[in-house]
């Protein structure tokens, strides 16, 4: 079993709806000091920690190598999870999470020169699904996310951004957790139907739909 140590790793806390939440920061091995950085926001899936995503993404290499910060923010609960709809908490508690985001953005800010017009989100599963809240409700900050085998529980009613969001979005057709076809349960699909979702999605953004040559 995984060390407490390691589950609970962090290297920073913003206080954020009256409780401190935990992030892990990695800061690039070289900080450029003409250009203010990009930064990228990565979110860990249901029951995962930052530092295991840290670990599996390697994004701190690509960091490194092109002089941008990650940062891995932290679920809350147990075991941590992101509140972005369906199973994962209620509608009421998805504010909180955003807003954290936002406070996390806003301290990183006043620490680091951060390009404001180069904030990403990526996540996977769980943290995927995070990924589309942040660009259904923090569209003016964050420039394009990303998501791995998310899970994409928010209805569309919810997908009002004040600009379109760009996304790109890997799932493996056979994933056990998210199936790519998703999962019907009675009136509801959840998880949806990936392309249809992705579909929907370009849709939204007004997208031209053409079908990838491979």
């Amino acid at each position: 079993s995984m060390a407490y140590s390691e589950l609970h790793r962090s290297n920073g806390e913003v206080l954020t709806g009256g409780q401190n939440r935990a992030y892990l920061l990695h800061v690039p091995k070289t900080i450029p000091n003409n250009r203010a950085m990009p930064l990228v926001i990565c979110l860990h899936g249901f029951a995962e920690w930052p530092a295991h995503l840290m670990r599996l993404s390697h994004w701190n290499q690509l960091a490194d190598e092109f002089g941008f910060l990650v940062v891995y923010p932290r679920g809350s609960g147990f075991p941590f999870r992101w509140r972005c709809g369906g199973w994962f908490g209620k509608k009421a508690e998805m504010s909180q999470d955003v807003q954290f985001i936002s406070d996390l953005i806003d301290q990183l800010k006043k620490e680091y020169k951060i390009d404001e017009h180069r904030i990403y989100a990526n996540g996977l599963s769980n943290g995927g699904g995070m990924s589309f809240l942040l660009a259904c409700q923090l569209s003016e900050r964050i420039a394009a996310i990303g998501g791995v085998g998310g899970a994409y529980m928010l209805p569309w009613t919810e997908y009002q951004p004040q600009r379109p969001v760009p996304a790109i979005i890997f799932h493996g057709t056979a994933d056990p957790l998210v199936p790519f076809h998703g999962r019907s349960s009675g009136r509801f699909s959840v998880p949806p139907d990936i392309p249809l979702w992705v579909k929907t999605l370009a849709e939204h953004n007004g997208c031209q739909i053409g079908r990838a040559h491979v």
